[in-house]
């Protein structure tokens, strides 16, 4: 009798612990129907995150705030329409502040956001929730409030490069010209000077820098189709790689074209933060008109291994800008922008 009671009592608990086991299992995810920040104050930004289908709670979120991107994870949920961004929302006070919003299903029933800001920030980050509301027309919500602290200070362009390596890529060379100015100036020359000149500002700064070429040469061999010579610029990139900038200047047939832009791949949010830096920083000590950040499909940036951003140092069409190009002061300029802007991406803990 008693060795028949003991084996009711296991059996009950083998079975009230497979129930439970199950119900986990089959616990519903939550769909994500939406995202929308706004400023909650002047010190504040919040991010609601809109779902309906299933329960989030404490357990099913975390956060991490670095380098001017906030990471939220969440389990047991799908990303539904916000992974086309049609479902998110960026109001008129927050688009000082952020810059883009991705949301992906990183693995089955897991999905992360990741909200991307303007400029490099620290802050505190509290998580809540919120229950649906008819009256307002509001959904279940995961709120999330960023309490901003701007660390923008002359502090932040000092890194200790710690032997990064970083990559820099001179556009064209050698049989290749690239774009020609009015007065003869070439994209390879303008190209190559300011990657050395930066080589030089970064190794000063720490970093050890990789060129795709130091001279007036093809990195390929001339003549070759152009993704050969591209791909060969890719592989100049060691395997420790952290970052891969490639250095062009624009061409227009309209001379009064102008202005600097840069780019990411799509979707590369560690390459969009990059080109978002180095257009600041571009801007900030170049001073030509900001055509802004652009995503592309350029083949140096969709084949690199690490993060990766190409950037347009003005027009070289336009006779203003030809001649501030062909300026070693200017170079020089150009030259600071982007060690800046790779200080600027490493401060703080980076993307380590």
């Amino acid at each position: 009798m008693i060795l028949l009671k003991k084996f009711l009592t296991c059996l009950s608990l083998l079975i009230i612990f497979t129930l439970a086991a199950t119900n986990t299992a089959l616990a519903k995810p939550a769909e994500i129907t939406g995202i929308n920040a706004f400023d909650l104050d002047n010190e504040t930004v919040r991010i609601e995150i809109s779902y309906r289908g299933g329960q989030i709670d404490n357990s099913n979120v975390s956060t991490d705030l670095t380098s001017g991107i906030l990471s939220v994870e969440l389990n047991n949920t799908l990303p539904g329409r916000v992974s086309r961004v049609s479902g998110t929302q960026i109001e008129a006070g927050a688009r000082n502040l952020i810059d883009k919003i991705f949301a992906n299903e990183t693995q089955p029933k897991h999905t992360k956001i990741q909200i991307q800001f303007k400029s490099l920030l620290e802050g505190d980050v509290n998580v809540s929730f919120e229950p649906s509301n008819r009256s307002a027309r509001k959904a279940d919500r995961v709120v999330i409030d960023v309490k901003i602290a701007g660390v923008q200070d002359e502090s932040f362009y000092n890194f200790d490069g710690g032997d990064k390596v970083i990559v820099l890529d001179p556009g064209h060379g050698g049989s290749d010209a690239g774009a020609i100015g009015p007065s003869g100036v070439t994209e390879k020359y303008v190209s190559l000077m300011v990657s050395l000149k930066a080589r030089e500002l970064l190794k000063a700064s720490g970093y050890q820098v990789v060129m795709t070429r130091t001279t007036d040469v093809d990195v390929a061999a001339p003549g070759v189709p152009d993704s050969t010579e591209l791909q060969a610029r890719v592989d100049k990139a060691p395997s420790n790689a952290e970052l891969f900038i490639s250095v062009h200047c624009n061409a227009f047939s309209n001379g009064k074209a102008n202005g600097m832009e840069t780019y990411h791949a799509p979707t590369a949010v560690k390459g969009a933060r990059l080109a978002r830096l180095l257009n600041e920083e571009l801007e900030r000590l170049g001073g030509l008109n900001n055509r802004g950040v652009k995503a592309a499909r350029f083949y140096v940036m969709t084949h690199s291994q690490c993060p990766a951003s190409l950037i347009e140092l003005g027009f070289i069409t336009n006779p203003q800008e030809e001649k501030l190009l062909a300026s070693d002061d200017y170079q020089q300029k150009l030259a600071q922008a982007i060690t800046n802007a790779v200080n600027r991406y490493f401060n703080q803990g980076g993307f380590d």
